[in-house]
């Protein structure tokens, strides 16, 4: 699997047209469901880069460039969310420097990207918050659909 800036996890054939692990498929990490994933890689999206949170699946392989950890005692869905603010994202502006090849690789260290400061409600406040959000989005994703259907039509 991969992160997309938008849309957190995908497999890695949704974006091309194969496995392009090969044979570095060992120096994968194995994520597991809840645990979270910062894509340290610049885009328009998200200039500072991107996290989320593994709730598609049990488990994934994802490459080692990938900063990976759990929020124990914290909701890691509402955890992704809050991680790709803009505060954060104010936060990061001051710590990221881009690489000397300009590759969209952005220089930042495990450290320096827990070192950004998230004020967090209740777990209670978080699981609801982090629920609510999911419908929204199942229905947009249901009324896209809809949109689509009648296009076709």
């Amino acid at each position: 699997m991969m992160i997309t800036a938008n849309n957190g996890f995908i497999e890695q054939s949704e974006r091309y047209a194969f496995n392009n692990a090969g044979e570095s498929l060992k120096k994968y990490i194995l994520l597991e469901k809840g645990e979270l994933a910062y894509n340290h890689g610049a885009s328009k999206l998200r200039p500072y880069g991107s996290c989320f949170a593994l709730t598609t699946a049990e488990n994934a392989r994802i490459p080692f460039v990938y900063h990976c950890f759990s929020v124990e005692n914290q909701n890691a869905e509402f955890m992704s969310i809050e991680l790709n603010s803009s505060e954060i994202e104010n936060q990061l502006r001051k710590i990221v420097s881009s690489g000397a090849r300009m590759d969209g690789l952005l220089n930042i260290s495990f450290d320096e990207y827990s070192s950004v400061s998230v004020v967090l409600p209740s777990i209670e406040e978080q699981d609801r918050i982090a629920g609510f959000l999911r419908n929204l989005d199942r229905l947009i994703t249901l009324h896209q659909r809809k949109q689509k259907n009648r296009s076709q039509e």
